[in-house]
């Protein structure tokens, strides 16, 4: 039934850059590579969210969308499915916090990739070794730099906060006041960045965190201004009746002071993109576009597995690249 249904579906030869982090990220890519020819899709994915703990190098994003286009994520959309936890079994009995808890399979791959940056290889060379180790050779995997770059979130009571210390170990119950992307000014794009960018025929904006996810993509030295540029862009709302599936999207966006729900996204990516998507339930907002010169477009923007091909394949007839 796999087969027969794959060979009714449209397949697409446009070039399409997607700039995502997130589950909602990997989502969105997940989507666009069921509708688009092999070799068409390029993923730009954030790396403010990349850490060091017990050792190794965890770098979030990327890994999520490893895992999630090789659909060997786990239940809750990150780390590995069917993954054992031996390694922070012991480690709890030698008194360390695991509240970020990696599984057996993901501490390897982690542990892989500390050994490898170690000897001086790029977090960009590295991936794309994972990539294909995973299966991806349809498309182009990058990190937006090979830099350092971390996300740190202040609170409202003042407290500066590396990305995961917020997200993980405090489950991104303080309120946010502004953020910061430490490395930002000196990091450059990763090899392909930015002429993926300038090549693609659709550069998407994932459903994913603005503030959290996208923002520091766009920090990077020279990508910002890529984007700016590009003559056809569109990004796609993670909002649905103002609040995300999940996550704190809502509450960064308002701390860091963009107005709610669909007008904070048209404030995010002021003067960056042509066209937004939002939810269908959301359509009364249409009008809001108007203001920013971007057209608004209502779809059912929800990425499940039935979902995403649909709403890739509407994205991609709209926007006609």
């Amino acid at each position: 039934m796999r087969c027969i249904l794959e060979s009714n579906r449209r397949y697409f030869n446009h070039r399409v850059t997607l700039l995502a982090g997130g589950v909602g990220g990997a989502k969105m890519a997940r989507a666009l590579r069921s509708v688009l020819n092999p070799g068409l899709l390029t993923v730009v994915v954030n790396v403010g969210d990349n850490t060091q703990r017990y050792g190794v190098h965890i770098a979030a994003d990327p890994d999520t969308m490893l895992y999630t286009l090789s659909d060997t994520v786990g239940p809750n959309g990150w780390g590995r499915a069917d993954d054992t936890f031996a390694v922070m079994d012991e480690l709890i009995k030698l008194g360390v916090d695991t509240s970020m808890s990696l599984g057996d399979k993901d501490m390897a791959l982690c542990a892989l990739r500390a050994s490898r940056l170690a000897t001086g290889e790029p977090l960009s060379s590295i991936t794309s070794d994972l990539a294909d180790r995973f299966g991806l050779v349809d498309l182009t995997l990058l990190p937006a730099t090979d830099d350092p770059l971390e996300t740190f979130v202040q609170t409202e009571k003042g407290e500066w906060l590396d990305f995961q210390t917020y997200f993980v170990d405090r489950h991104h119950s303080d309120g946010v006041a502004a953020l910061a992307y430490h490395g930002s000014p000196t990091a450059s794009p990763a090899p392909g960045v930015i002429e993926a960018i300038e090549a693609a025929d659709l550069l998407v904006i994932a459903p994913s965190n603005p503030p959290l996810s996208i923002w520091p993509i766009l920090a990077v030295g020279g990508i910002e201004a890529a984007v700016r540029v590009h003559p056809q862009s569109v990004a796609v709302s993670p909002l649905f009746g103002g609040k995300p599936l999940k996550g704190p999207a809502d509450a960064v966006m308002n701390g860091v002071g963009l107005p709610s729900g669909t007008e904070g996204v048209l404030e995010a990516y002021s003067g960056l993109i042509q066209t937004l998507f939002i939810d269908h339930g959301d359509a009364g907002d249409a009008s809001l576009g108007t203001a920013h010169n971007v057209q608004v477009v209502a779809a059912n923007t929800r990425l499940d597995h039935d979902g995403g091909p649909a709403f890739a394949t509407t994205l991609l007839n709209e926007m006609k690249p």
